[in-house]
């Protein structure tokens, strides 16, 4: 896995405010008055870094790339999904539910978006349990699994972890945060104190390390970091007249990505630790939505750009590309006559499985990239784009 403000944006910001999408687009003022869209192209891409992250993270310590120390805290990434989203969701939404758009028809938008690939994802997992790991690898997975990753439930668990839907509970999440912001946006002062209290609710969670069903570090960690992204438009919001030269923007783009290289190079870190995180992703969030340093332009890049576009897909199907080759792979290495690149006993997280030269493993890593954004894309291509056009149509029309 928070949300914006200004009155109508353009569909595009609809297209992409959700956990999966990049940011994109805020509403300028031209010198009549009117309004105009203009993307976030820079923080779209960082959401597709942050992608990246999140991938070599659960490949583990396997190879030069994954094994690197900043990628060793890829989980930390998760955070600036939902502070990016809480940042999008005030943009797009806020200023619109405070002045009477439909609160249903918003969840209904919201929930369209992102439940058709979840179900996919859940779908081919299903298939690949009873195809696969019950018949071949002998490895079952329960019913109440696969009914608490359908359903989102995981949100609620003290830990993430379902096999049926390894990221469920980031979707989850998303999608209380969605409720939250339907109830509580344009709700005035009543509505700012609530936001606040759930916020500090969460903080004190994670740094008292709370775990417990219903209201677990999953939650936690969602409606802080999404607080904060709200707080970062509010932010961006007061600060619209303001207009730093590129030169300075480029000192503070520098200065925030080489904080957040720093803290995701810091070894040990632990649930407390978002309480530092979320602040410094909505003040790289804040710092790159001006989109004019020399840092932001490199994100322009078409590469970057089309990260960004399959970030959400590429989130929710990646773990496949990872999960099979930890179970089959050692299999693969026994057969080839490398026992010795089999790590003994059960080794269930990412490619922890396998122990092959680093320069094999590394390979094997980038080959394992490639076929996950193969499937993100296809994925984007045939599920969330259709599944983004087909909630248009519950859009009340542009006033």
């Amino acid at each position: 896995m928070v949300k914006p403000e200004p009155p109508f944006v353009s569909s595009e910001v609809e297209r992409r405010a959700d956990l999966g999408e990049g940011v994109s687009t805020s509403l300028d003022t031209n010198g009549s008055g009117s309004r105009t869209p203009h993307r976030f192209l820079a923080l779209d891409s960082l959401r597709g870094i942050a992608a990246l992250f999140i991938v070599f993270y659960h490949m583990g310590d396997f190879g030069w790339i994954s094994g690197w120390m900043p990628f060793r805290s890829g989980w930390m990434a998760v955070e600036f999904f939902f502070v990016l989203s809480g940042f999008v969701i005030a943009m797009s939404y806020g200023e619109r539910l405070a002045k009477g758009y439909p609160r249903g028809t918003f969840l209904l938008i919201r929930l369209g978006r992102v439940f058709p690939l979840h179900l996919a994802v859940v779908a081919g997992f299903t298939l690949l349990e009873f195809t696969v790991f019950r018949p071949v690898l002998e490895e079952s997975h329960g019913l109440l699994e696969w009914v608490r990753g359908t359903f989102l439930l995981d949100a609620f668990a003290p830990g993430a972890g379902n096999f049926y839907a390894p990221v469920s509970w980031a979707v989850g999440a998303e999608m209380v945060l969605y409720a939250l912001s339907a109830l509580l946006f344009g709700r005035g002062l009543l509505g700012t104190c609530i936001a606040i209290a759930l916020a500090l609710l969460g903080a004190w969670g994670m740094w008292a390390h709370i775990q417990t069903w219903g209201f677990g570090f999953l939650l936690q960690r969602s409606l802080f970091d999404f607080a904060i992204g709200v707080l970062a438009w509010r932010i961006h919001q007061r600060l619209s007249g303001v207009e730093p030269g590129a030169a300075l923007l480029t000192v503070l783009e520098i200065v925030v990505a080489g904080l957040a290289l720093w803290l995701f190079w810091v070894p040990g870190k632990n649930g407390a630790w978002v309480l530092l995180a979320a602040p410094l992703f909505a003040a790289m969030v804040l710092v790159f939505a001006r989109d004019r340093g020399l840092v932001a332009r490199a994100l322009h890049w078409r590469p970057f750009q089309t990260l960004g576009q399959l970030s959400f897909a590429l989130f929710m199907v990646h773990l496949v590309w990872i999960i099979l080759p930890n179970r089959f792979g050692p299999r693969l290495f026994e057969a080839m006559g490398h026992a010795d690149w089999v790590r003994p006993g059960h080794q269930w997280f990412g490619l922890n499985s396998m122990a092959p030269p680093p320069a094999v493993a590394t390979a094997i890593s980038l080959a394992l990239l490639a076929g996950a954004l193969g499937t993100a894309w296809l994925a984007w291509r045939f599920i969330e784009e259709p599944a983004r056009h087909w909630t248009k149509r519950f859009a009340p029309p542009a006033k």
